[in-house]
């Protein structure tokens, strides 16, 4: 077991990560709760030594992914929508200050599967190359690769069908 002193400080450094990654996965405050929440239990539990700073994050990204995987396996759920973050969260989301359009973001990323969308946010929000998120996922390279650009499609193809829906509703 990590000594407290660790545990508040990984805390202090990687709660709004973990949050995030938290937040892809459930659209139920009690749920993303219960991951963020069980993933630094898994922390505090864990006897892995870290190089650095960056590959303890990379861990927490990776254990809080798996930890709302297996939390919608047990619920027996078959995908897992973002519908709402909480509106402190949505500045860091999009890093702007137009809410429509982050509102839009947040909507259309909720309705990728999750494969696309965990890619798409560890790239775009997270800032780690594709080799890192390989790593992170155990999974190729290459499919991260695809998947970015496949979810980057899909992202563009439900923002302008949004936009599309958006305009008949005003001018009806």
């Amino acid at each position: 077991m990590r000594n407290s002193t660790d545990i508040t400080q990984a805390i202090e450094l990687h709660s709004d990560t973990v949050l995030r990654v938290c937040t892809l996965y459930f659209h139920g405050r009690p749920e993303r709760e219960d991951a963020f929440q069980e993933t630094f239990l898994k922390y505090a539990e864990s006897n892995t030594a870290f190089t650095d700073d960056e590959h303890r994050k990379a861990w927490l990204i990776r254990v809080a992914a798996n930890t709302c995987k297996d939390m919608l396996k047990r619920a027996d759920a078959k995908t897992a929508l973002v519908d709402e973050i909480d509106e402190a969260a949505r500045p860091q989301w999009a890093g702007g200050d137009n809410a429509d359009q982050t509102e839009a973001l947040v909507n259309a990323l909720g309705q990728l599967d999750d494969k696309y969308r965990i890619v798409l946010y560890l790239k775009y929000y997270e800032g780690y190359t594709a080799a890192e998120i390989a790593g992170m996922l155990a999974v190729p390279e290459n499919t991260v690769y695809t998947n970015m650009a496949r979810g980057r499609e899909k992202l563009k193809e439900v923002l302008i069908d949004g936009t599309a829906k958006r305009r008949d509703q005003r001018s009806a």
